[in-house]
């Protein structure tokens, strides 16, 4: 496990030699070390020189800046055969556009599963890499997000998907969209934005 200082937050992450396994946002060491040992019982700190600096760079990259991030880094994902049809579709959404949830069902091949592509989402181990936060409701509807509402916000407006940020946040509360050409409408699970 290795711990990454953010703008937003240290990015705790598990990593093995054959990829990210897990990447978790915490304010405080303790909250980051008890969400890993939660999820991985008998994890350790890795040494720093242990840490492959280019995997770093890349989480880094798809925090701080997400339209510039194009870094590939390996990933180990664990999920089932439906969590990884929507992972896989989530991870092909490029900075700066936008799904919905019920889009993302559809591309996954389980049209009528909108509710349990949020759930997938939610159990995303490897958020920023996975980055369900280009994942929305119907609508232009922030839908949910497993780090906060508040992240998501900041990760589209870095995006330059959102064009103010909004106080308070719902889930049901509209998103303020930029309006880029004719492709600003997400009622009907269009992508905003350019296309991947």
């Amino acid at each position: 496990m290795h711990g990454t200082s953010s703008s937003l937050g240290v990015l705790y992450w598990i990593f093995g030699t054959d990829g990210i396994h897990w990447v978790s946002l915490a304010e405080e060491a303790e909250t980051g070390w008890a969400l890993a040992q939660a999820r991985f019982p008998g994890v350790v700190f890795a040494d720093s020189g242990m840490v492959p600096d280019h995997w770093e760079q890349a989480l880094l990259a798809a925090v701080e800046r997400p339209v510039s991030h194009s870094i590939t880094v390996p990933l180990v994902l664990h999920g089932t055969k439906f969590q990884l049809a929507v992972w896989d579709v989530v991870r092909a959404i490029s900075p700066g556009c936008i799904l919905t949830y019920a889009e993302v069902a559809r591309r996954s091949g389980y049209p009528r599963a909108v509710r349990a592509v949020g759930n997938a989402c939610g159990a995303n181990p490897i958020p920023f890499l996975i980055p369900c936060h280009r994942v929305v409701s119907s609508g232009g509807r922030w839908g949910g997000y497993g780090l906060g509402l508040p992240i998501k916000e900041t990760l589209l407006w870095r995006e330059g998907v959102v064009r103010e940020r909004t106080s308070p946040l719902t889930a049901h509360a509209r998103i303020p969209l930029l309006r880029l050409g004719n492709r600003h409408d997400v009622s009907d699970g269009q992508w905003f934005g350019s296309s991947i």
